[in-house]
C-alpha cells in the first residue's frame, strides 16, 4: 500500500493572488521555495550543501538548471505539481522505484514528463518528494487528477511485489495485525464501559438489546413507521436541489480515526462502509453517512457509464434512468434476494460479503440488504416476551398448580398482582424468566483436554518459529534468538507431556483401586 499526496502551485490558486488578482511571480517564488525546502529540510539524512536531486536518468541534477526550468513555467497554467510517495516498506533503491512509477505514469497519460525528486529518510516514514513541471518536454500541459492516484499506487505496488515480495507480505500482515489489535482494544474498552454501567445500575446485564428494543418499540409500531416513510418518499417525488458540492479535497468526513473524501477509491469507501456497519459505536452522523453513500453511488455510476460515453446520448440517458429506478430484488452469483427472503439467507449473504476476496455489491443493493436484514430481524423478535412467558406457563404452570392445590386451581396473591401491574416490574420479571430459560440451556460439563490444547498451541508456535528461522535474509543474531526460542518451546512441550503422563498415571491408579471402602481409616486416623 502506497500513500500518495498531491497538490499544485499555480498563479490562479488562493495563495498566489495579490489583491484578488493572479500573480505569476508569486507562484514561481513558491515553487522555488518548495525546491529549497525539500533539499535543505533539517534531518540526519541531509548532507553538506543539501540533499541531491535526481531525475529520469541523472543522479545529481544541477540546482541552477532546476531553478531555470521552474522559472520557464511562469506562463503555464500550473507551475509545478508536488507529489509525495510514501511506500509501505522502504525500497532498497528509492530512485529506481520512483523512476519506474513516473515512467509508467507518463506512458499512461501520453506525456513525456519533466520531473525531479529528493529522498527523505529523516522521519519514521520514509518518502520521496517529486516535483513535476507544469509542461512536458513537448510543451503539453500536465494535469494530474484523482484517477492518477490509483494508477500511481498500482505501479508502486507492482514494483514492490516484484523486487521486495517477502518484505511487502510481512508489512501487509503486520498492518492487518495492528488493525485487529486496534479493533480488539476498542471492543475491550466498550466492554469496560458496559461493565461500569452495570455496576452503576444503568444497564441490566441479562437484558438482550433486541428484547429491550421489542419491548420499547413493538414490531407493529416500527413497521407502521417504515410504511409511512415509504409513502412520504413516493408522494414527495424528486428531492430538492442540493447545495453545490465542495472540491473533493475540501469536502471531507471523519470516520474510523481517519479523514475521508471523494479522493478515496470506491474500494476504500466500501471498506469504510462495511467497517461502520460492523462497529456500531464508531458510526458517524447521518449527514456524513449520506455524503459517503453519495460518493459511492457517483463512483459506481461513472464506472458503469464510462464504456458507453461515446455512444448515443439518448441511450445513455435511458440507462441512467434505469439505474436510478429502485428495484425490489437483486441477484448475486445466480441467487435471487429480496425482502421476502428468510433472515438466515440474508445473513448468510452478508457474511459472504465480509470476505475481502468476495465480489462486492453496488451500494444501492448493499443498503437494500441491510434494510431487509433489519426488517427480518425485527420480525423474528416480534412478541418474543409474550411467546416465552406463555411457553413457561404451559410447561411449568400446571406442575406448580398440582403441587399447591389439589383441585389444580392456583389462587392468586393480591400483593403479587398489584406489584405486577407496574409496567417496569412486569418487563423486569418477563425478562428474568427469559434469562432463566437461557441459563438452563447452558451445559455445565467440561470435557475439554486443556493439556492437549496447550501442547497443540506450543507445537504450532514452534512450527511458525522454524519457518521464520529458515527464511532467507536472517542475520546470525536473529537466528541465534530463534534457536533460543525453539529450545524454550521444546522444554515447554516436554514439561507439558510429563504433566499429561502424570495425570494419566493418577487416573489409571484410581481406576485400578476401585471404589473406596467407607469403613477404612484416612491418613489422619478418621473414618
Amino acid at each position: 500500500m502506497i500513500v500518495v499526496k498531491h497538490s499544485y502551485i499555480s498563479a490562479r490558486d488562493r495563495q498566489s493572488r495579490v489583491g484578488g488578482k493572479p500573480s505569476k511571480g508569486i507562484a514561481v517564488g513558491r515553487a522555488l521555495a518548495h525546491l529549497k525546502y525539500i533539499q535543505h529540510r533539517p534531518g540526519e539524512d541531509r548532507e553538506k550543501g543539501g540533499r541531491e536531486f535526481f531525475g529520469e536518468s541523472d543522479d545529481d541534477l544541477s540546482v541552477k538548471r532546476l531553478r531555470k526550468a521552474v522559472r520557464e513555467m511562469a506562463d503555464s497554467k500550473v507551475v509545478v505539481h508536488k507529489v509525495t510517495l510514501a511506500p509501505e516498506i522502504n525500497p532498497g533503491d528509492k530512485r529506481a522505484f520512483t523512476r519506474e512509477v513516473m515512467q509508467k505514469l507518463g506512458s499512461e497519460k501520453g506525456l513525456d514528463l519533466q520531473w525531479m525528486a529528493v529522498e527523505h529518510n529523516n522521519t519514521d516514514h520514509h518518502h520521496i518528494h517529486v516535483v513535476i513541471l507544469g509542461k512536458d518536454k513537448n510543451g503539453t500541459d500536465v494535469r494530474i487528477d484523482k484517477k492518477d492516484y490509483d494508477k500511481i499506487k498500482e505501479y508502486g505496488d507492482r514494483y514492490l511485489e516484484r523486487v521486495h515480495p517477502l518484505e511487502l507480505e510481512r508489512a501487509r500482515a503486520e498492518r492487518e495485525r495492528k488493525e485487529k489489535d486496534r479493533i480488539e482494544q476498542r471492543k475491550r474498552e466498550r466492554d469496560a464501559v458496559r461493565q461500569e454501567r452495570i455496576r452503576e445500575g444503568l444497564e441490566l446485564p441479562w437484558m438482550h438489546k433486541k428484547i429491550l428494543r421489542e419491548q420499547l418499540e413493538p414490531y407493529s409500531q416500527w413497521k407502521e413507521k417504515q410504511l409511512e416513510k415509504e409513502r412520504a418518499k413516493k408522494s414527495k417525488g424528486k428531492e430538492p436541489a442540493q447545495e453545490p458540492e465542495k472540491p473533493y479535497f475540501q469536502d471531507t468526513i471523519q470516520a474510523a480515526g481517519k479523514e475521508w473524501s471523494k479522493q478515496n477509491t470506491l474500494a476504500e469507501l466500501k471498506e469504510l462502509n462495511q467497517y461502520l456497519w460492523d462497529n456500531y459505536d464508531e458510526r458517524i452522523e447521518k449527514p456524513d453517512y449520506k455524503k459517503l453513500v453519495a460518493w459511492m453511488k457517483d463512483k459506481e455510476r461513472l464506472g458503469e457509464r464510462e464504456p458507453e460515453a461515446k455512444g448515443d446520448k439518448e441511450k445513455n440517458q435511458e440507462q441512467a434512468k434505469e439505474l436510478e429506478k429502485p428495484k425490489d430484488h437483486f441477484e448475486y452469483k445466480g441467487e435471487k434476494y429480496s425482502k421476502e427472503s428468510s433472515y438466515e439467507k440474508l445473513t448468510e449473504l452478508n457474511q459472504k460479503l465480509r470476505d475481502k476476496n468476495a465480489d462486492r455489491l453496488p451500494v444501492e443493493n448493499y443498503q437494500q440488504l441491510r434494510g431487509w436484514i433489519e426488517n427480518a430481524d425485527r420480525a423474528r423478535w416480534s412478541g418474543v416476551l409474550e411467546k416465552q412467558v406463555e411457553l413457561s406457563k404451559t410447561q411449568y404452570g400446571r406442575e406448580g398448580a398440582q403441587k399447591t392445590m389439589p383441585d389444580n386451581f392456583r389462587a392468586p396473591n393480591p400483593l403479587q398482582e398489584a406489584v405486577m401491574r407496574n409496567p417496569v416490574v412486569g418487563m423486569f420479571m418477563a425478562g428474568a424468566s427469559v434469562a432463566n430459560e437461557l441459563v438452563r440451556w447452558i451445559p455445565l460439563t467440561d470435557t475439554r483436554d486443556r493439556l492437549k490444547e496447550g501442547k497443540d498451541a506450543l507445537e504450532a508456535a514452534k512450527l511458525d518459529k522454524l519457518q521464520e528461522h529458515v527464511q532467507p535474509g536472517r542475520t546470525a543474531e536473529q537466528k541465534s534468538r530463534d534457536k533460543e526460542t525453539i529450545d524454550k518451546l521444546d522444554d515447554a512441550i516436554e514439561g507439558n507431556q510429563a504433566t499429561r503422563d502424570e495425570a494419566n498415571e493418577k487416573k489409571k491408579k484410581k481406576k485400578d483401586r476401585g471404589p473406596e471402602d467407607p469403613f477404612t481409616f484416612d491418613p489422619w486416623g478418621r473414618y
